[in-house]
C-alpha cells in the first residue's frame, strides 16, 4: 500500500519530507531530516572556502616595508684643498714648514652597505707648495761644507696619490664620519724639505685621514671636512733623508654620478 507524501517547507532553503499513513499519524523520514539538518553547515563551509581573495586580503593588509636608505652612485669626482697648521716629528725630523695643496679626486665605491662603505681613491695634485728655510754655504772647511739659513722660500711642485682607501660609517645618514689613507709621490722645483745639494726634488708621501662627509638630501653632492697627518721624505733613497710631518686641514666638494 502506497503512502501519500507531503513536503513541508520550514525555511526558505530547507524542506522536510513527511509520510502520511492512512490510519496513523504523520511520520518524519529520518534520512531526509539528517540531510536537511547538515545543509546549513555545508553551505557555511563552501562560502568560507570560495570567498573572493580580495575580500580576505582587505581584512588583513600586509605590513608596509620600511623605506630603503639612499646611497650615492658609485663614482665620485671632487676638488679639494687645504693647508698645514704645524709639524710633528713622528716620522720626519724637520719643523717650521708649511704645506699647501689644491687637488682633484676620483673615487670608486667598492663596497656599500647601510653601516659602512669602502672606496678606492685617486688624487691628482697639480698645485703643491712648501714653505721652508733657504740655505747658503757658510763656514767651509777642507773636509766639510756647512750650510746656514738665509731666510725663507716657497717651493712649488705637484704629485699623484694613486693608492688610497676611504671607509665611511653611518651610511644611512647624511652626516657620515670617515677614515682614510693615501700614498704617492711629489716632485718639486727645489729640494724639499731641506734645500741643500744633498736634498731631493722627488719625494714620497703618505697620510692618515679622518673627518666627516655632509651629503645633500638626494645624495649626489657632499661637503667634506677633514684632517690628515702627512709625511714627505725620500724614503732613504739617499743617505740624507730629513723628512717632514704635517698636521693638515682640508675642505672638499664632491659630485656623485
Amino acid at each position: 500500500m502506497r503512502l501519500p507524501l507531503e513536503i513541508c517547507q520550514i525555511s526558505a532553503n530547507i524542506f522536510v519530507l513527511y509520510c502520511r499513513s492512512v490510519k496513523g499519524p504523520v511520520r518524519k523520514s529520518p534520512s531526509s531530516v539528517v540531510r536537511c539538518s547538515l545543509f546549513p553547515y555545508l553551505l557555511a563551509i563552501l562560502v568560507t572556502l570560495f570567498a573572493p581573495a580580495p575580500a580576505r586580503s582587505q581584512a588583513a593588509p600586509p605590513p608596509t616595508p620600511p623605506p630603503q636608505p639612499q646611497y650615492p652612485p658609485g663614482n665620485e669626482f671632487a676638488i679639494w684643498g687645504g693647508y698645514s697648521l704645524g709639524n710633528s716629528q713622528l716620522f720626519g725630523v724637520e719643523s717650521n714648514r708649511q704645506l699647501g695643496e689644491l687637488a682633484l679626486r676620483y673615487a670608486r665605491t667598492l663596497y656599500d652597505k647601510p653601516s659602512t662603505s669602502l672606496q678606492y681613491t685617486l688624487d691628482v695634485i697639480p698645485v703643491e707648495t712648501v714653505r721652508q728655510y733657504s740655505f747658503v754655504e757658510c763656514m767651509p772647511t777642507p773636509n766639510t761644507t756647512a750650510f746656514c739659513t738665509n731666510g725663507r722660500e716657497t717651493v712649488y711642485g705637484g704629485g699623484v696619490n694613486p693608492i688610497g682607501l676611504k671607509l665611511n660609517f653611518r651610511r644611512e645618514h647624511r652626516l657620515q664620519p670617515f677614515i682614510a689613507s693615501t700614498a704617492g709621490f711629489v716632485a718639486s722645483v727645489r729640494p724639499v724639505p731641506v734645500d741643500v745639494p744633498a736634498g731631493t726634488q722627488f719625494n714620497f708621501t703618505f697620510d692618515f685621514q679622518t673627518g666627516v662627509d655632509l651629503f645633500n638630501s638626494s645624495r649626489n653632492r657632499a661637503w667634506r671636512f677633514g684632517y690628515k697627518y702627512q709625511h714627505i721624505s725620500n724614503a732613504y733613497r739617499h743617505d740624507f733623508n730629513p723628512g717632514v710631518d704635517f698636521h693638515f686641514i682640508f675642505l672638499s666638494y664632491s659630485f656623485f654620478k
